[in-house]
């Protein structure tokens, strides 16, 4: 079976390698993700906020698959 392929959820582009994926948002509710968004689809402020995230944050999957974020440097074992 083939692998779904990755869309921008507002105009349809195609996300052809999730490795080079940068500047494309996800867009998650509760750990889940929903869907995405390319860069030309995104408003100014969902840009500033993924910036301010990306910077602050570090992202990680729970033991059920969900997205987890904590602030950088901020897992403990």
């Amino acid at each position: 079976m083939a692998a779904k392929v990755a869309r921008c959820e507002r105009c349809g582009r195609r996300l052809r390698n999730l490795g080079a994926g940068d500047g494309w948002n996800v867009r998650a509710e509760r750990g889940v993700i929903l869907g995405l968004i390319c860069p030309g689809c995104q408003t100014a402020g969902e840009n500033a906020e993924a910036l301010i995230n990306e910077a602050t944050l570090d992202y990680a999957n729970d033991q059920y698959g969900r997205v987890i974020a904590r602030p950088k440097g901020g897992w403990s074992h």
